[in-house]
């Protein structure tokens, strides 16, 4: 196409410039396939001339235009009787305007009927015709002029009356198309069809007139029937418009308007969105996302009082496979596994594991759960913050034994005797954000009275003692990519939707690329592994569990049984499962029953993991280095500033020293040391007294 863009400038030497058309996007799967379409007030997909079948361009050029490739641009009589007559309805003279005027028309000076304004529309047309070819005009026209019911361009027309392309339009469809631009709204077919049925046969009569069809040809057009139903774009890809592709195009979508690369202002962004036609390649599995919104819809809910989110990437790359952000995007947009802060409970201990191995310690290592736990607290009533098991009691066991039990007095010491710096800074490190209290210009918290505060996004404190079960709020999204981190031997990819952007003409504006982050040693992952296989197969995750693929995962349940969660992975996919109440922070109750994490967020994970794997071969994960055998992890209830423990030298007690993991394979020389971790640096600490936020404290097999 003789593409002319740019702004319009009409003075008597400068050339016509007509702004470039607005064209549909296309959203695409991971395979190519459609699945959404962006497009705004115009809906649009431009066409070459020859993809314009003959019938349809013969049956324009004889009503709208007979002499369009001897003219000028400019026809005086039919102009000016256009002008000044009042033609009959239902009169099939060639109308005023030639087809260059109208294309001046539509694009530049608009439709008042004034003596000034036709005769702008004239020059105008004249001086297009010195600059365009014929067939170039023809062809914006014919992706310009509108055919009633958002349909602009012979393309729409024919998606949207029969569901099919301009190439397989005949002599009937071309009549109807003809007919429909006098007038889309008073001749459409669907609202006014005895209309619609005049207009199109007073079309026949002057293709017969002109030679273009036989009479036998008119008797069959005009025996044929008028569309009844519209198609709408989003039905002719119904095949692909499942629920949760839906939240998924939305998400990119609203992707697109912040990329970069798509405009330097959000109005040049929105423009290339849509209007720019572009050609969106995604990592969208539609057959993963049908099985998730499977396993999502077995939610016993007949309410609509609690909702499921879940998320699935591909450990190794980030790439999000499937998303279903709630019940039903019609009736509500947001999207609670990319949007939602909810506490993740007893699931964020798996950060606690991550930085205790990267920090020396082994899964066979020792730590006390006795329960109730009490550690000093500035930021907590009387100076105290206590937490407790959900079961009674606690003893002294493996981290192993106190991750598959998920006891929360055990987390909370390891993760003060590991640093809880340390542990906020591994989830920091794997994508994790949170809501902390706004901060004043000495980078004070802005807490009112009542320990409520304005939240905003950041990264996780590490001055919260119960950050380490879960007491921070973060997207279910991020947690599925976070554990990827340990399927994918420590290396961390952010969860991504969008692989490219391409423009019409196939040219690449934006390509995906991220060659990950190594965050934590490959033992580290691997020993965070063992032990979450080890839940799955005998702890608070065996309901997970699948017949054939090895797994590895987290239950988690907040205070109240407010938010319940299981998040886990395989060597293919890494998701996670959040239930809950989307508007407050009611007990999750189903089936008349309380739930944890162990119910039905094991359960629809399981749903959603069990068939995706059915096909794939089974594949083990990496097995860590042997390690040697745990000792205990001595640790006293006093903190620092920071949050750590401290340990306080007592007669024949010493402090210990960190200890590091080391090979008991025999004849074996010692492993080189793991790589460094590589952890954002930690924000200054806060000036103010440590804020705690209420403990998660539930947590049940």
């Amino acid at each position: 196409m003789g593409e002319l863009s740019g702004a319009v400038s009409t003075g008597p030497d400068a050339p016509v410039v007509l702004s470039p058309l607005s064209v549909r996007s296309y959203i695409y799967d991971r395979e190519g396939n459609e699945i959404a379409l962006l497009y705004a007030d115009e809906d649009r997909e431009a066409i070459k001339l020859e993809q314009v079948p003959a019938e349809v361009q013969a049956s324009v050029l004889v009503v709208e235009d007979k002499d369009f490739y001897a003219h000028g641009g400019f026809n005086v009589r039919s102009t000016f009787l256009a002008l000044f007559s009042n033609l009959e309805a239902g009169d099939i003279e060639q109308g005023g305007s030639t087809i260059t005027q109208q294309l001046i028309k539509n694009s530049i000076v608009g439709n008042e009927q004034t003596f000034g304004r036709k005769a702008r529309e004239a020059v105008l047309a004249v001086q297009l015709e010195d600059q365009m070819s014929k067939d170039d005009i023809l062809e914006r026209y014919l992706n310009t002029v509108y055919l009633g019911n958002g349909a602009y361009g012979v393309q729409a027309f024919a998606e949207t009356y029969f569901n099919s392309t301009a190439g397989d339009l005949g002599w009937s469809e071309a009549a109807l198309l003809t007919a429909l631009i006098r007038n889309p709204v008073g001749y459409d077919p669907i609202r006014y069809p005895t209309l619609a049925r005049q207009r199109r046969d007073l079309v026949v009569t002057e293709l017969l007139a002109a030679g273009k069809i036989s009479q036998a040809e008119s008797d069959v057009i005009n025996a044929e029937p008028l569309p009844t139903q519209l198609f709408s774009l989003a039905r002719t890809t119904e095949s692909a418009q499942l629920a949760g592709a839906n939240y998924f195009s939305e998400e990119v979508k609203q992707q697109l308007l912040d990329l970069p690369e798509l405009g330097a202002t959000e109005q040049a962004r929105y423009d290339s969105v849509f209007k720019g036609g572009l050609r969106v390649r995604t990592t969208y599995d539609p057959a993963a996302q049908g099985l998730a919104e499977n396993a999502v819809a077995t939610l016993p809910d007949k309410s609509g009082k609690f909702t499921a989110a879940l998320a699935s990437v591909d450990p190794a790359t980030g790439a999000v496979r499937a998303v279903v952000g709630g019940t039903d995007f019609n009736e509500t947009k947001f999207n609670n596994a990319t949007q939602g802060w909810r506490q993740p409970g007893s699931s964020f201990k798996f950060f606690t594991l991550m930085a205790a191995f990267e920090s020396g310690d082994v899964p066979d290592d020792s730590i006390s759960g006795a329960s109730p736990c009490r550690f000093p607290d500035p930021g907590s009533p009387k100076g105290v913050y206590v937490a407790k098991n959900s079961g009674r009691g606690g003893s002294t066991r493996s981290i192993t034994s106190q991750t598959t039990s998920s006891s929360n007095c055990a987390f909370l010491r390891l993760a003060q005797s590991v640093g809880l710096d340390k542990v906020a800074a591994v989830a920091n490190a794997m994508g994790i954000t949170t809501l902390n209290p706004k901060v004043d210009d000495n980078g004070r918290s802005i807490i009112r009275q009542d320990d409520s505060y304005d939240p905003v996004e950041g990264p996780v404190p590490s001055d919260v003692l119960s950050m380490p079960i879960g007491s921070k709020e973060v997207h279910p999204l991020n947690m599925a990519a976070a554990f990827a981190t340990a399927a994918n031997g420590g290396v961390y990819h952010e969860p991504y939707f969008i692989e490219s952007v391409s423009k019409p003409d196939g040219t690449i504006i934006y390509q995906h690329s991220d060659a990950g982050r190594q965050v934590v040693s490959s033992q580290t992952a691997r020993l965070v592994t063992q032990v979450l296989v080890k839940n799955v197969t005998s702890g608070t995750g065996k309901r997970a569990r699948l017949d054939d693929q090895e797994a590895a995962g987290k239950t988690g349940t907040t205070q109240e049984n407010a938010d319940v969660w299981f998040v886990g992975y395989t060597p293919y996919l890494s998701t996670a499962v959040w239930i809950g109440s989307p508007t407050d922070r009611a007990k999750v109750t189903l089936g008349g029953r309380t739930q944890f994490g162990a119910d039905y967020p094991a359960r629809i994970w399981n749903a959603f993991m069990e068939p995706a794997h059915r096909d794939l071969p089974p594949k083990d994960f990496p097995e860590a280095t042997k390690t040697r055998r745990g000792t205990s992890i001595r640790y006293t209830n006093k903190v620092d500033k920071g949050g750590r423990a401290r340990c306080v030298p007592r007669p024949a007690k010493p402090c210990p020293t960190r200890k590091t993991t080391t090979t008991v394979t025999p004849g074996a020389s010692p492993p080189p040391p793991s790589p460094p971790s590589v952890v954002p640096p930690e924000p200054p600490p806060a000036t103010t007294p440590p804020v705690t936020t209420p403990p998660t404290q539930r947590e049940s097999g």
